[in-house]
């Protein structure tokens, strides 16, 4: 048997099956459906290409890498997260990403750049490459325009058929996956474009106008007229919705009014002023920490320190925001300036090269640009931002020239030893997908008030993922509603103990703090000494998030509760003045 031909082919059809799996993978057992599940597939698949790629380098005694014109600048963008990971308000997050949102955490980079080099080294065929990754797209398209139509409007709580998703779980995703490979289909370019006036992506849309115009550009300059009325035909359709939208038709009347609290009252802010708000934010944060930022995906910890005042005045007031809704105001918050232009280097690297070397590649990474400036990357979307580079580099003939292959016994050895550490890593993370499968089942019955039955699914959460404070602080609070519902103080001591390892594990994530308050104000309703306790975990979270006026508000009550009026009454106007359209009444 040959084993470095068994490698290449691992190596290449691992690659087919990230781009197959990867958009199309998606399960109703997880926390979150898409985007987890997603970023564990490329996890797996960057194990075993990297695990073949490494015992091709044993087997060939030579180290197999390929030099790119993009190594300086992915050298530099990789330390940047690395140092941002380093000096991070929060190490486990920054590592791993946000719970949730799952990628843009260190480990995720390093995946991307390792499938970046694996892709370039391994003459992998570009051509098979895009004809896998357009024939799953149109697999994604198919069931978007199936969405529209109502083949699955009774499984999701959002309106799937005004705004479809298909299988990458968010409109705006789906836009920015599709507009990314519009520039490399023929015939397939209607058909995405059709999903993405599906989607009623602003961003999406205005993405695929000015992809249409440069491809425009691009056939004229080659002279490829029948292709130029097939574009011309396409952008206009593209430019006729964008310009009656109901959705920018709102937009330009919400931006008549005059304050951000008619806003409010009118039905709902803008995704534009949202946005302004939380990119004010978001440059506060660049401005505490200039250089190396707050942590990679630390944003939903550090935003809150700097919120404005005015986000209380939104209709999303209440909400956690973990992104900054521009990508690279998110790079500037979480990794500082170095970050950023580290991140704008290997853009700039890359928009040079393509212009030397002008083609579809070009105009789906330039997409991939615009659509990251009105939202953030998903899964699918990295994946592009990182291979398209490397689809432009031909790389397919720079493994012919193997040197000789040898089988001697200490070889076998490294190899088996790279084999164990694989099956390890792979069987690690199997077991996150199953500590999450636990996690969501447990919050499930906790949900449906089956305390017993929650609460050992989500021990079982806990142990499988001990350093995952979410499963924890899920837990804390099965426990104190259990000790609340039997009486039990073993139980809301243990709730105490786990609250407290949760806050020592992230003592910056403002949901914790949240979650801590509840559960002493639960067990207060059996000893009235855990009010103290709510009362000072309430004052800690209010340090965290100086302008949420619901924190006011929950301490005014608490303080009414402890008979200390006074402090109640002033309490509770510093929340009114944080949000003067806050619908409650001052006790006399």
């Amino acid at each position: 048997m040959n084993i470095n031909r068994v490698c290449n082919r691992i190596i290449e059809y691992s690659f087919y099956a990230l781009f197959i799996i990867v958009p199309l993978i998606l399960t109703p057992y997880n926390y979150e459906l898409f985007e987890f599940n997603k970023m564990l597939a490329v996890y797996f698949l960057t194990i075993i290409i990297s695990a073949a790629w490494i015992i091709k380098m044993i087997l060939q005694k030579r180290i197999i890498i390929q030099r790119t014109p993009f190594d300086l600048p992915l050298l530099l963008f990789l330390l940047s997260q690395i140092l941002a990971t380093v000096f991070s308000i929060d190490r486990h997050t920054s590592v791993w990403g946000y719970y949730s949102r799952f990628n843009g955490g260190l480990l995720s980079t390093i995946s991307y750049i390792t499938l970046y080099y694996a892709f370039v080294s391994n003459a992998v065929s570009v051509k098979n490459s895009l004809k896998v990754i357009l024939s799953t797209a149109a697999i994604v398209s198919l069931y978007g325009i199936a969405e529209h139509f109502g083949i699955d409007k009774k499984i999701w709580v959002q309106d799937v058929q005004n705004r479809v998703f298909s299988t990458l779980g968010q409109p705006n995703w789906l836009a920015a996956y599709l507009v990314a490979l519009v520039p490399l289909s023929r015939w397939l370019s209607p058909l995405f474009l059709l999903t993405i006036y599906f989607t009623k992506s602003q961003s999406g849309i205005a993405a695929a106008l000015i992809t249409l115009f440069l491809m425009f550009v691009f056939l004229v300059i080659k002279k490829r007229f029948l292709k130029i009325i097939l574009i011309v035909v396409l952008a206009a359709g593209a430019g006729y919705y964008l310009l009656t939208s109901p959705l920018t038709a709102g937009n330009q009347k919400t931006l008549q009014l005059i304050n951000e609290e008619n806003l409010t009252r009118a039905g709902g802010s803008s995704s534009l002023l949202i946005r302004r708000v939380v990119w004010q934010g978001a440059i506060d944060v660049f401005k505490h920490y200039p250089l190396f930022g707050s942590g990679v995906e630390t944003f939903a910890y550090s935003y809150y320190n700097f919120r404005p005042a005015g986000h209380n005045l939104l209709s999303e007031w209440d909400f956690l925001y973990n992104k900054a809704h521009n990508e690279y105001l998110n790079f500037l918050a979480t990794t500082g300036a170095f970050g950023l232009a580290s991140y704008l280097f290997f853009i700039s690297a890359v928009l040079i090269f393509f212009l030397k070397n002008p083609s579809g590649l070009m105009l789906g990474f330039i997409s991939i640009l615009i659509t990251n400036f009105f939202g953030f990357s998903v899964v699918p979307v990295t994946l592009f931002f990182f291979l398209f580079p490397a689809f432009a580099i031909n790389n397919e003939n720079f493994d012919a020239r193997a040197s000789k292959i040898s089988y001697s016994p200490w070889r076998y050895f490294f190899i088996i030893l790279v084999l164990i550490f694989s099956f390890y890593f792979l069987v690690f993370i199997f077991n996150m997908w199953r500590a999450d499968y636990q996690f969501n089942l447990g919050r499930n019955y906790l949900k449906a008030n089956q305390l017993p039955a929650g609460l050992t699914l989500l021990q079982k959460a806990v142990a499988l993922s001990p350093q995952e404070p979410l499963f924890r602080s899920e837990y804390a609070e099965g426990l104190a509603k259990l000790a609340y519902a039997y009486e039990s103080t073993p139980a809301a001591q243990l709730a105490v103990t786990q609250s407290d390892l949760v806050i020592k594990t992230n003592p910056v994530h403002l949901n914790y703090w949240k979650s801590r308050i509840k559960i002493f104000l639960l067990l207060a309703k059996l000893d009235q000494q855990y009010e103290l306790q709510a009362l000072d975990a309430i004052q800690q979270a209010i340090k965290l998030a100086p302008t949420d006026a619901k924190l006011y508000y929950n301490l005014g009550l608490i303080y009414n509760q402890l008979g200390q009026k006074d402090l109640a009454k002033q309490t509770l106007q510093t929340a009114l003045e944080l949000k003067p359209n806050y619908d409650f009444k001052i006790p006399q």
